[in-house]
């Protein structure tokens, strides 16, 4: 399934290489991610899967994920590497000033081995440079011919707002957003992505593995759980109450043949909002069941609201 981003044709299901060589940025978790050998065998999976779009960021294990995607590259064919649209993201260190996002883009081409960066987006916002300055040298380097087309990571409304004001607009956000974190429909960002014209991509659609239903809630989160570790993402949705919108729809997957992991992909798939879903898989055979999971199941009206309303279900 291709959709439109930006004016390029990309696969509607991404790969994101957060945990290529590392867990996200943190740095006291470089070393715990992939391993190279595994961050290539996910790579190949994905693109004979049909997903063209792999999404990382310069900070993700401080460069090794963008590493690691450079030197798969070199052994594609040229027709594959044609195929292959890289996204990629700065500023969640050492900010967005113009000379920072220059110099973290040159790196990154470096570590990706690519001429041009096809999306290149802010990693999160920065207080201390306004959104008119940090668009102004987005479109000085799209201008120059270095990236294709850029966005903005991890942003409220009024961000959104105030860059596209802005006399260089941004293409697209991505944001996280599940059917567990439904904030940003219900907050009118998603709203004001449409009004402005930018595309929504949206990464972690298992909230952190809550909707694989390998959790069951307890006053703590497990210790040394993939949960625990990126507990700063997904500590909010660990509440009295999960277990029974699990259960609800495991239900319903188990309903239409499914599993709750697909089900989750199908639906933000579907969503009228959502252009990109950004795929966290850890293993190829994760990987290819997610998307084959999502793909194969028809799409339903009635399913669509009924697995939302279940994932929103009060305690």
């Amino acid at each position: 399934m291709m959709r439109a981003l930006a004016g390029q044709s990309v696969s509607a299901l991404a790969l994101g290489a957060a945990n290529f060589g590392g867990i996200g940025s943190a740095r006291r978790l470089i070393g715990q991610g992939e391993s190279e050998a595994e961050a290539h065998a996910l790579l190949d999976c994905a693109l004979s899967l049909g997903i063209t779009l792999i999404d990382t960021a310069g900070s993700y294990a401080d460069g090794a994920s963008e590493a690691m995607i450079g030197r798969w590259l070199r052994t594609r064919s040229e027709d594959e590497r044609a195929q292959v649209k890289i996204s990629s993201k700065v500023g969640l260190r050492g900010g967005l000033q113009p000379a920072t996002i220059e110099r973290e883009l040159q790196l990154s081409r470096a570590r990706l081995r690519v001429e041009v960066l096809d999306f290149y987006l802010t990693h999160v916002p920065d207080p201390n440079v306004a959104w008119p300055q940090v668009m102004d040298t987005m479109g000085r380097l799209q201008a120059q011919g270095l990236i294709g087309a850029f966005g903005i990571s991890n942003v409220g409304a009024d961000d959104v707002a105030a860059c596209a004001s802005a006399a260089h607009r941004p293409a697209l956000v991505q944001n996280r957003f599940n059917l567990l974190d439904q904030v940003d429909a219900e907050n009118g960002m998603m709203a004001t992505c449409q009004d402005k014209g930018l595309a929504y991509t949206c990464y972690s659609p298992l909230a952190g593995g809550l909707l694989g239903g390998a959790y069951a809630y307890a006053e703590k989160i497990p210790e040394g759980s993939r949960l625990a570790l990126r507990a700063d993402l997904y500590a909010h949705l660990w509440k009295p109450g999960l277990d029974d919108r699990i259960a609800g729809l495991q239900a319903l997957a188990a309903a239409h043949g499914t599993s709750l992991p697909a089900l989750a992909i199908w639906w933000l798939l579907h969503h009228p909002s959502v252009t990109i879903v950004m795929l966290g898989a850890r293993t190829p055979r994760q990987l290819e069941h997610l998307v084959r999971g999502a793909l194969d199941l028809p799409f339903d009206a009635g399913l669509f609201a009924a697995v939302g309303a279940a994932a929103r279900s009060a305690p």
